[in-house]
This record gives structure tokens, C-alpha cells and sequence, in this order.
């Protein structure tokens, strides 16, 4: 690749044998905090040596020995040779999410293991470093990555790459479109043979079609422009990149390429 950006694939339990296949450093997206404030791995989760911990922690809420599900944490790690642990609150944070990931971010001298909290937890947890995404419907992404080095600092940022395919409705009211499957994509490409452009601001594709009196803003990437993506990211200073493995499995070696 022309970028020196590490890819790492984050991938759900089906799909952590093929992920690991590929040679690159998977994040298993097996655990969880469950009942009783303990770590769970999802049932039937194949093992894996190396990656990282992806911690599904919608579900906490504080409460507990924080000290014994630190350690949990950690054991389970070692057991494994991760090397970090990806905190996935989903949309619910709170004080406890909060606590828990500072803890965590505390100890990396000491375990020598990374944590990866979403931009919205940034201010919480000091010592973490910062998942920013790429997905944007508006403004320039070289802006968006050069605002977050300065307020993070390079060595400080992950980057979080969507394959975005989301379908506008013209006018858009909101950021967020209807998302397309792959082979809805493929069925509006065939259908209306559509002109693509190629937005330099977005580092995406886009094209315009009409259905049924209403106009529509098509917005995607493929292989190229998350290779574009990667190349921002390596230009910025910022040297690790997550893909959600089941969204480019399929163009993961051209992205590579």
C-alpha cells in the first residue's frame, strides 16, 4: 500500500477464521460485560492468539468491585496476547463506562495494552486513545482529521473507516440516509447506469438518480476511496486504522494492494 497506516479488521465471532486468515490483527468482537459485572466471551467464539479485545460494555452500569472486573479484564487478555481493548459502549454512556475505561487507560504502563474508547468518551478517559470516524455527509474529511490531531494529537488517534453506502432523499433534513446493502447498490448502479463522481471533500462517490418524482443522493465508498481514507490518515500522522471485517471482506485486497 502507498500508506503506512496498520490495519486492524474487527470482526464478530463468524468471521474471526477468515479475518485472522488474511494475516492482519483482528479485534474479536466476543465479549462482554454480563450479569453479575463479570467478563463473558460469546459462546462457541473461536480463539485466537494475538489482536485485540473488542468489550461490549452497553450493559454496565457500574456497580460491582471495580478492581475484580479490571482483573478479569486483564487476565482474559493475557490469556490471549492481546494488545489492546476496544471499548464499544454503543449509544449509552454513563459514569460507570466511564470509570471502568479510565481504570483501564490507567494501567497501560504498567500492561502495556491499549485502550480504545469512541470520540464521544474522549474527554472522559485520559490515556486512551481516541476511534475517530470517517463517515461524513458534510464538511471535509483532511478538516475533520486535522482538527482531531490538533485536539488529540496524532499518536493518540485510531481511525475508525466505514464502507459507507447510505441513500439521501433530496432534501436531506438530517445527516443519515437509508443504508444500502451491497447488492441494493449494485441493482441502483445497474437500473439507472448513474454518472459517478468522486467527492474530494468526503473522500467518497457519489451519484444522483431519480425515482418516483423524488430525487436521491447516492453516497459510497469502494476499494479506492478507502485506500484515499488511509492515505489522509497516514499524511495526518495517525498510524492505525479499524475496518469492520463483514464490510470489505470482499475488496479487502484491493485495499490492500
Amino acid at each position: 500500500m502507498e500508506n503506512k497506516t496498520n490495519i486492524i479488521l474487527a470482526a464478530p465471532k463468524e468471521f474471526i477464521e477468515p479475518a485472522a486468515r488474511t494475516g492482519l490483527p483482528v479485534a474479536l468482537m466476543t465479549y462482554k460485560i454480563g450479569r453479575g459485572y463479570h467478563l463473558y466471551r460469546a459462546q462457541g467464539a473461536p480463539r485466537y492468539a494475538g489482536g485485540l479485545m473488542v468489550l461490549d460494555t452497553s450493559g454496565y452500569t457500574g456497580g460491582g468491585p471495580l478492581s475484580g472486573l479490571v482483573e478479569e479484564i486483564y487476565a482474559e487478555c493475557r490469556a490471549g496476547g492481546f494488545s489492546g481493548v476496544v471499548l464499544n459502549p454503543a449509544d449509552r454512556i454513563g459514569l460507570g463506562q466511564a470509570a471502568l475505561a479510565s481504570r483501564l487507560a490507567n494501567l497501560r504502563e504498567t500492561t502495556g495494552l491499549t485502550v480504545y474508547v469512541p470520540e464521544s468518551m474522549a474527554d472522559m478517559v485520559p490515556g486512551a486513545v481516541v476511534l475517530v470516524q470517517t463517515a461524513l455527509s458534510g464538511g471535509s474529511l483532511a478538516r475533520h482529521l486535522r482538527e482531531a490531531v490538533a485536539r488529540y494529537g496524532a499518536e493518540n488517534i485510531a481511525l475508525e473507516i466505514e464502507r459507507v453506502r447510505m441513500d439521501f432523499t433530496l432534501p436531506a433534513k438530517t445527516g443519515t440516509g437509508r443504508e444500502l446493502m451491497q447488492e441494493e447498490l449494485e441493482a441502483l448502479l445497474d437500473t439507472y447506469k448513474p454518472k459517478i463522481h468522486y467527492s474530494e471533500e468526503l473522500v467518497a462517490s457519489y451519484f444522483i438518480y431519480r425515482s418516483r418524482k423524488r430525487t436521491h443522493f447516492v453516497l459510497f465508498d469502494n476499494a479506492a476511496t478507502i485506500r484515499r481514507k488511509l492515505t489522509h490518515a497516514a499524511r495526518a500522522g495517525i498510524d492505525t486504522a479499524f475496518l469492520f471485517y463483514p464490510n470489505v471482506y470482499d475488496i479487502l485486497d484491493e485495499i490492500m494492494r
